[in-house]
């Protein structure tokens, strides 16, 4: 009775090794597995972000607001905005921010010739307006009371909306 016992028991021990090599081994591989996922999961997040930031990056002082047109007209209570382009490759918008003390006149410049209220083609006086072509510049009249505290220009590069590229304050009166 005793060796029976004593081969059950070793039978049993040999059982307990078993199960504690296979839960280790099981708990390696769901550690890769769960590793695998972040991994992949924080890659494609990377990417994503840097694919967008090189994207803003390769801008700067490419589209820049021209400092000696972009003015505040004392006789017309009016202000201009001259925006200049150089080459870019997918710019498909501007946004247009032309901020007074307790307002702001914001305008989305794009490829189509589009109306706003208080914004207008110069020196022509239309009411379409489009954003410059590349290698080129465009001036536009805001027609709002008050010297403005500051004009700002952020561009849209394909879907990503970039950071302000460049800023006028404060801004002068025209000569």
């Amino acid at each position: 009775m005793r060796d029976m016992v004593n081969k059950f028991k070793l039978l049993n021990f040999r059982k307990k090794g078993l199960s504690q090599v296979v839960s280790t081994v099981v708990l390696i591989l769901v550690t890769v597995a769960l590793i695998g996922a972040v991994w992949g999961i924080i890659n494609t997040f990377v990417i994503d972000n840097l694919e967008d930031a090189e994207a803003c990056n390769a801008i700067f002082e490419k589209i820049s607001l021209n400092n000696e047109y972009t003015c505040y007209n004392v006789t017309s209570d009016t202000t201009l905005v001259s925006i200049s382009v150089g080459e870019i490759e997918g710019l498909s918008s501007i946004l247009v921010s032309v901020s007074y003390e307790d307002s702001s006149v914001t305008f989305n410049l794009g490829n189509e010739s589009k109306s706003f209220d208080e914004v207008k083609s110069y020196p022509d006086n239309l009411n379409l307006v489009r954003m410059p072509g590349q290698e080129s510049g465009r001036t536009y009249l805001v027609e709002r009371n008050g010297r403005p505290d500051n004009v700002q220009i952020a561009p849209m590069i394909g879907k990503k909306q970039c950071d302000v590229v460049d800023l006028v304050q404060p801004v002068s009166n025209c000569f």
